[in-house]
């Protein structure tokens, strides 16, 4: 049932009792980094695992028209593993994975990973509302011979961290915010792929960005500041400002990021990199010419500084 995880890679088994905690981790924010940070502060003799999910609970039972996450699923793993823990558990959620009560889900942790601890979040419920047994995981615990413990809140402004609040941040554009909530810059990853080469007639060589196989949520329309890590180039890390959105002097509404960057000149093509967003300068508007759109980017630039 779930795809076992260490640093280096899938692996058959775990090998070790362990400390367990399990959550969606959507962006693996500061809050759950928190928690699972506690997993080796609270039981230092367990291998501390990570057990999450390969579909948010909300999109499987249907309260959610679309699945949009915060990080991709390689973005995902690494996140969790720089969090602190040795393996992380990949559980496919799934209606009968969602229909197991608190107890059979423990039960199936405790034999199935080893699981000696078991750490749950502050607000978690842990197991399915319609076959809830959640008040019987003490008893449980003292049966099976595993610890059971509740997380604290991790607070940022006195209120707690959550995906949702992330999620108001990015639909507002302030990826500050966001990076103040995750401990890390919000970032987009793709492959370079041609545009229409408008960039380049303007003075602005653009890298086009494929949105198409991001699973990721994109923050609100406008023009970012940014900054590009590719290991492939030199320099290694560039700024510069990318427009998120469309592109209505020129007629086009499908989503599109176009990315130009300061003191670089190489070819990007069919090269993935990742933009990470660092402010949001300002809103996508219409110009009544190719010449008042550079104009205007001219200035973008000028106010886009290096840190």
């Amino acid at each position: 049932m779930f795809t076992l995880y260490d640093r280096n890679g899938r692996i058959d088994t775990i090998g070790a009792d362990t400390a367990v905690t399990v959550g969606v981790f959507d962006g693996v924010h500061l809050g759950h980094q928190h928690l699972i940070s506690q997993l080796s502060s609270l039981e230092p003799n367990l291998a501390p695992l990570a057990v999450t999910l390969t579909s948010h609970p909300s999109f499987v039972l249907g309260r959610r028209d679309s699945e949009y996450w915060l990080d991709d699923p390689d973005e995902h793993l690494n996140l969790i593993f720089d969090a602190g823990v040795k393996y992380v558990a990949v559980l496919p959620f799934t209606r009968e994975v969602a229909l197991m009560s608190a107890c059979d889900m423990a039960s199936l942790l405790h034999k199935e990973l080893n699981m000696r601890s078991l750490l749950l979040g502050y607000d978690s419920r842990f197991g399915s509302k319609q076959n809830d047994n959640f008040d019987h995981l003490p008893k449980l615990a003292s049966e099976l011979g595993f610890t059971l413990h509740r997380g604290e809140p991790y607070l940022v402004d006195g209120e707690p961290i959550s995906s949702s609040r992330i999620r108001q941040a990015l639909l507002s554009g302030d990826v500050v915010a966001t990076e103040k909530l995750l401990g890390h810059p919000y970032s987009i990853e793709g492959r370079v792929v041609h545009g229409r080469g408008v960039g380049h007639t303007l003075g602005f060589p653009t890298a086009n960005v494929s949105l198409e196989n991001t699973r990721k949520m994109l923050p609100k329309e406008g023009v970012y500041s940014v900054c590009v890590t590719a290991d492939f180039c030199e320099p290694m890390i560039c700024y510069g400002m990318a427009n998120l959105g469309a592109a209505p002097t020129f007629g086009i509404e499908k989503p599109l990021l176009e990315v130009h960057l300061r003191d670089f000149d190489g070819d990007l093509y069919d090269h993935e990199i990742e933009v990470k967003l660092r402010y949001r300068m300002r809103d996508i508007v219409h110009f009544d010419s190719p010449e008042a759109l550079h104009a205007q980017l001219q200035k973008d630039l000028e106010s886009c500084i290096n840190p």
